[in-house]
């Protein structure tokens, strides 16, 4: 831990937003990458009854809404692995000072898709199995009544901390596996045992650079607040003479904010993991190991067995 204020967290933030805010283009792409989601589960009784009527009468409607729904969270989890990859490469290419564009971006998120998804798959694997070996005693020992209760809890305090940890241990071991994947055309396997040594090596220095992010995004998230406090004021006073009016023009520009702010923010912030995972393979320049991958697509895990050339690329 002696090395940990050894990095700079500064300049990884302050160079971070400059490629954020240079590279507007890229927000499109930092609005599906990011992993937010809403909840709209606090339903009042009365839409709840009207919602279930509904969906009774019409069931062919409930089949239709449904498989819209599937389609669209596909959808959105096509385009998070493809705008995952993109920015990446991009973000790097940025703060190399190389020339980046939307077709730059876009053909690197689609060079990267299968074996990002490979990742992200056995990631996830890794998770439910780590969950259902720790969720397994405590559940079994609930049906022991109330003495079954108080060793479920003994259970979960003491697996508490250690599965936290773990947590951590995955997100940053994928996350570096990411950058392997993007900057260094690293297949799969290869990628993840990569990231997990990087994790090892630097766990400290990443949980630094997570509460930098942490706090990063607490300030966005105030500074998010305050501007659509600000932005609703003319709406609100439209809103005196017309409600209907003020709802018909506030909601699309609220959202249009908000999808512009999430794009923003999670630029930045990959921007910010990027430029750590350079400091901590050795490479702070920001130039990325591999060729430029864009010229060609593989529809596999596994990298090309070699670079077919690079474009120039116009900026956006």
């Amino acid at each position: 831990m002696t090395d940990v204020l050894n990095i700079d967290y500064w300049d990884l933030v302050s160079r971070s937003v400059r490629i954020a805010w240079r590279h507007k283009f890229l927000w499109f792409f930092g609005v599906f990458a990011s992993t937010g989601g809403g909840n709209f589960t606090n339903w009042g009784d009365e839409g709840g009854e009207w919602v279930h009527d509904f969906f009774y009468m019409h069931p062919a409607a409930l089949v239709l809404i449904i498989m819209g729904a599937v389609l669209l969270g596909l959808a959105f989890f096509v385009m998070n692995i493809i705008c995952t990859g993109g920015l990446i490469r991009s973000t790097s290419d940025a703060d190399g000072g190389r020339a980046i564009s939307f077709a730059q971006t876009w053909k690197a998120g689609l060079h990267t898709f299968w074996r990002l998804l490979g990742a992200s798959v056995l990631a996830i694997l890794i998770v439910l199995v780590a969950s259902a070996l720790c969720g397994i005693p405590i559940v079994l020992s609930l049906l022991g009544g109330a003495p079954g209760i108080v060793i479920a809890v003994l259970i979960g305090a003491i697996l508490f901390l250690p599965y936290i940890a773990f947590l951590f241990l995955v997100a940053f071991t994928v996350t570096y596996a990411e950058r392997e994947i993007a900057l260094r055309d690293a297949a799969v396997f290869d990628a993840l045992r990569a990231g997990w040594e990087l994790t090892k090596k630097h766990f400290w220095k990443s949980m630094m650079v997570w509460l930098v992010m942490l706090l990063s995004g607490l300030i966005i998230a105030l500074g998010i607040i305050i501007a659509l406090l600000f932005l609703a004021i003319p709406f609100v006073l439209i809103g005196l003479g017309n409600v209907f009016v003020a709802l018909i023009l506030g909601i699309p520009v609220g959202l249009a904010f908000l999808f512009l702010a999430s794009g923003a923010s999670t630029t930045y912030s990959y921007s910010v993991w990027t430029l750590a995972y350079e400091k901590f393979v050795g490479d702070g320049s920001g130039g990325p190991v591999a060729d430029d991958p864009a010229a060609s697509t593989p529809m596999s895990w596994e990298p090309d067995p070699g670079p077919t050339g690079s474009d120039a690329q116009a900026e956006f």
